[in-house]
């Protein structure tokens, strides 16, 4: 029976990882103010779906079978939710959709109570330590699998970004991270700003930079810091990334089936890291506790071969915690011409389209500065506007101007 409950339970997390995957990039959503919410529960999803496979080969609990039900339950609610969403949104009519205030509302209500409800889940299974870490290669190597899946949908949710407004930034980190000299103290520099303004994306451009990075270094990764992490999972990722999947391997050999614990591995990274000079992201750190739990228990204290970290955060106390103000970089949204070339160019218009009309000229000019300047808003309402004539575009803007008045309204009320 337990069983059974389980392969349920793993079919209805798997259903509704598609059905999150398949509204994320929907226009209502980001119209909604609940986008950021929608990329978390689908994170969080296909990460409760490698736990569940992780389940598999563990020991069967009441307490675990109690946790693989509710995990069921959340998961009918989620489809139900998002199914209500796809009916309302249904209409091709965009001002249709816009009328729906009511049930927007309510919608978005739900889809957050969804998001704490699914925190609390994921938090109770590392709480009670539901399901140990003796898993096999194969487990690992799925769950692993679907870790990198996570990144990799954060990562690339702006990566059209990287072609406009990002060359200057890209040259000033590098120039804070000095990668050329390679002595001295570790150092660590922040990059901090709000949501959607490519924090990731220029951490990613510069990580990837061969010349600059890789023959500089002689170990890089690249680790994404989640809200609720597991500890031993981040240290086992940090020593795949930073020396190769074997040498984890043969650590775990080492234990002779011995549950592997956090000084089991930390241990290790120290000394491994004490003579190397080392590139490591962490990307995405949400507290300042992780930040400095990570810095005490996986990095040397004393390397001193010009090892450098990066650190990618919304938290702009974090990163006064971290490192001097010096090495903060703080990204600003995009300046007005870029973010005018990057909605053209996400709605496959030219920009002589807008110069040669002043009333568009202004109605772009509205949309951007709708959109905050940030890149992640432009992109999504430049791929509505890449479906949509030039001479729509004052229509659709003021159907947002609209919506986003009115739902101001409702909350005041």
């Amino acid at each position: 029976m337990a069983d059974t409950v389980l392969s349920i339970a793993k079919s209805l997390v798997g259903s509704a990882v598609s059905k999150v995957a398949s509204v994320a990039a929907d226009k209502m959503i980001m119209l909604l103010g609940v986008q950021k919410e929608i990329w978390f529960i689908k994170d969080e999803l296909q990460t409760i779906q490698a736990f569940l496979i992780a389940a598999e080969a563990s020991k069967k609990s009441i307490l675990l079978k109690v946790w693989v039900q509710q995990v069921r339950d959340l998961s009918y609610d989620i489809e139900d939710c998002l199914d209500e969403f796809t009916v309302h949104v249904g209409s091709q009519n965009l001002l249709r959709q816009l009328m729906k205030l009511k049930d927007r509302h309510r919608i978005a209500i739900q889809i957050r109570n969804l998001r704490t409800r699914i925190e609390e889940v994921s938090t109770r299974n590392i709480r009670y330590n539901l399901i140990e870490n003796d898993l096999t290669c194969t487990t690992t190597d799925e769950r692993n699998l679907f870790m990198e899946d996570i990144h990799n949908q954060s990562a690339n949710n702006i990566e059209e970004a990287d072609l406009v407004g990002f060359s200057g930034p890209k040259r000033e980190l590098l120039y804070l991270i000095d990668v050329h000299a390679n002595d001295g103290p570790t150092k660590v520099v922040c990059v901090v700003g709000m949501g959607g303004l490519g924090k990731t994306t220029i951490a990613r451009k510069i990580y990837e930079s061969k010349e600059d990075i890789a023959k500089n270094f002689s170990c890089c990764a690249w680790i994404t810091v989640s809200q609720s992490f597991v500890r031993v999972e981040l240290l086992k990722d940090l020593m795949v990334k930073l020396f190769g999947e074997e040498v984890l391997k043969k650590r775990l050999r080492e234990l002779e089936g011995k549950v592997p614990q956090v000084d089991d591995l930390a241990s290790y990274l120290r000394t491994e890291l004490n003579e190397r000079r080392y590139f490591v992201v962490l990307d995405n750190v949400w507290s300042t506790d992780s930040r400095k739990w990570i810095n005490s228990i996986a990095f040397p204290r004393n390397n001193n071969k010009g090892s450098r970290v990066i650190v990618t955060t919304r938290d702009v106390g974090l990163t006064k915690e971290c490192t001097s103000e010096l090495l903060i970089y703080q990204l600003k949204p995009l300046e007005i011409n870029y973010a005018k070339e990057l909605l053209l160019r996400k709605a496959n218009k030219a920009i002589g389209d807008m110069e040669s009309d002043k009333k568009m000229s202004d109605i772009i000019t509205k949309i951007i500065k709708k959109c905050g300047y940030l890149p992640l808003a432009i992109l999504t309402i430049g791929g509505v506007l890449s479906t949509k004539e030039i001479r729509e575009w004052e229509t659709f803007y003021s159907q947002i101007y609209l919506q986003s008045l009115r739902a101001t309204q409702t909350l005041k009320q």
